[in-house]
């Protein structure tokens, strides 16, 4: 049903016609990127002339974007791989159906023009095109047709965007966290309360695991090994009170994640219509209280900003760069050699320090004398 044949090897599919056809042994599938049929006959006759030639003379084969991206897809194991074919099949209907060599920054502007219409940041679509730039680099590298020539032969400067739009950090205070948690679930509430106390990605998060937790330790903390990190590195995470409170009402969960999926399984992402809903009631609500408009920074407020909220919060509790770096996991360290019993304590001490009242004066601003209800712990810090 749908597919309306035209001559043999073409085919329709979502008003485009599309090859499908063996060609001495070989399976051609490709999108001839027209909806006319007389158009993509032409390029059927094109590509089977191309074949012809590459056959019989030993010509360099010809490959299309899509031929190149299939391959990475299916040769690459790297942990990102997920988002990487994200943004491949963003990119795929301006570019995939085009050979290697005309990709290039020409090509691509109608999708960077589009992206841009749609108010996407240029980091965002900077990070589509390295994807692209990576695959025409496999295709030039790596990848050989059957006389051994590359699919590709140079790779194209591809040049990076800049907007001027990069949104910077927004760390929040004690009062916005207030509003925040509030409005959140109470399942994004723990999430959200354990992220500003230890530091951790949203994706470390999500991968975090039970049998990770140090079992030769007093203190409640995790060790993720570097495939679940950002930078290749392993983490050692140390939770204060908050955080093992947090913890410990998990336990028993049924889930060998810490913090599951509703389903039970890993969670996918903490940024969902839950996390974006609940920043807005939560700037909504900042307003009543106030009488300000809300910063745009918190209406607008990311999950990565918990984890610079984390690193303020540190530095403002008087808390040494080099164990700052340490639990951020900025440090360079060597992962056969991990952190001793003293090492585990000082960094628990840096954490702990989020915990104690007297530094949300110093994040507010409040003058020295404060009623003691103001500075009242599980209200702050909940």
């Amino acid at each position: 049903m749908g597919q309306k044949r035209a001559v043999r090897g073409l085919y329709l599919r979502k008003g485009i016609w599309h090859i499908d056809k063996q060609v001495h042994g070989r399976r051609i599938c490709q999108s001839t990127g027209t909806a006319e049929k007389a158009e993509a006959e032409l390029f059927l006759a094109y590509v089977l002339e191309r074949c012809r030639k590459h056959l019989l003379y030993g010509e360099p084969e010809q490959f299309t974007f899509e031929d190149a991206a299939v391959r990475y897809a299916q040769e690459t194991t790297k942990k990102s791989l997920d988002r990487d074919l994200q943004d491949l099949k963003m990119v795929m209907p301006y570019i995939g159906h085009l050979l290697l060599p005309q990709v290039h920054s020409e090509t691509l502007a109608p999708f960077i023009m589009s992206r841009k219409q749609e108010g996407v940041k240029s980091s965002t679509v900077n990070r589509t095109l390295t994807i692209v730039k990576l695959v025409l680099q496999q295709a030039s590298g790596q990848y050989r047709d059957i006389n051994g020539h590359p699919w590709l032969l140079s790779v194209p400067k591809i040049r990076r965007l800049d907007w001027h739009d990069t949104r910077k950090p927004y760390p929040i205070s004690a009062r916005e966290e207030a509003c925040l948690m509030a409005v959140l679930s109470p399942d994004l509430q723990d999430i959200a309360t354990f992220l500003i106390h230890t530091g951790l990605r949203a994706r470390e998060l999500c991968a975090l695991e039970w049998a990770w937790e140090r079992q030769d330790s007093p203190i409640v903390c995790f060790e993720i090994s570097g495939e679940h990190t950002k930078n290749n590195q392993d983490k050692l995470v140390v939770c204060n009170r908050v955080a093992r409170a947090i913890v410990e009402s998990r336990r028993g969960n049924g889930s060998q994640f810490v913090f599951p999926s509703p389903k039970g399984g890993r969670r996918s992402d903490v940024k969902g219509t839950g996390w974006r809903s609940g920043r807005e009631r939560a700037a909504d609500l900042l307003e009543l209280e106030t009488g300000e408009k809300a910063p745009e920074g918190f209406r607008r407020l990311r999950v990565h900003d918990l984890r610079h909220t984390f690193g303020q919060r540190l530095r403002r509790c008087g808390v040494v760069n080099e164990t700052r770096k340490d639990l951020l996991g900025h440090l360079n360290r060597d992962p056969t050699t991990g952190y001793s019993a003293v090492e585990v304590a000082e960094l628990y001490r840096g954490v702990e320090a989020l915990c104690r009242p007297v530094c949300w004066s110093n994040i507010l601003g409040f003058p020295a004398k404060l009623p003691q209800e103001s500075l009242n712990e599980e209200a702050v810090v909940r």
